[in-house]
């Protein structure tokens, strides 16, 4: 019986699902169990039921893999793109819309997973959301393996953290060149606010 042993031959989405059980079965182990071997041999969970119970067990051993941690992938600087997807490599780029789509996925990491991504990978020659369907980019992404999707998540995240990091560095040097209460209560304001997306995006990484 072929099965997914690797985390290499194992798709985004089906990552997603595999979560998706160990969330919702927490503290049932065997339901947990059965249904990652269902997920990763692409059988049923009454067809794994009723394998032999040697059969089982061969099959439960090679789970073991989920206990590791997986490794991004470095993204190859030269041939960033995947299946037809570019990533924003220059974040001083950005549109107002990819920022605020981001930050708002970055906080239910790792479930928005591939909203997430489909907010810097794009179709080649397109802008984001623009001119293409997006729930069409997002199918594509479900099927990257996942190591290069960590790959590209930890770069997107690397590059909002230094993105916000250089907004906080702007804007408190402003604030002490600011005497107007009015003025520096907004500047405080938007301070704490990026400090809040800073830790939402190291959180993220972290995940």
């Amino acid at each position: 019986m072929t099965m997914i042993d690797n985390y290499n031959d194992m798709p985004l989405g089906l990552f997603l699902r595999i979560d998706a059980i160990l969330r919702e079965r927490a503290g049932d182990e065997v339901a947990v169990q059965v249904g990652i071997i269902a997920l990763l041999t692409g059988k049923t969970e009454d067809e794994v039921l009723n394998l032999p119970i040697a059969d089982y067990s061969a099959l439960a051993e090679k789970t073991a893999f989920l206990t590791n941690h997986c490794e991004p992938r470095e993204i190859d600087a030269k041939a960033p793109g995947w299946n037809g997807l570019e990533p924003t490599l220059d974040f001083t780029k950005i549109t107002t819309a990819q920022y605020i789509d981001f930050q708002t996925f970055a906080k239910d990491w790792p479930a928005t997973s591939v909203e997430l991504l489909s907010c810097f990978l794009v179709p080649e020659g397109k802008t984001y959301n623009n001119g293409y369907d997006i729930a069409e980019v997002q199918g594509r992404i479900r099927e990257m393996p996942l190591p290069l999707a960590l790959g590209y998540a930890a770069f997107f995240f690397g590059r909002f953290s230094a993105s916000i990091a250089d907004s906080l560095n702007y804007l408190d040097s402003v604030l002490k060149r600011t005497k107007n209460p009015a003025k520096r209560k907004a500047l405080e304001r938007k301070i704490r606010e990026a400090e809040a997306a800073l830790r939402s995006a190291g959180a993220g990484l972290l995940a």
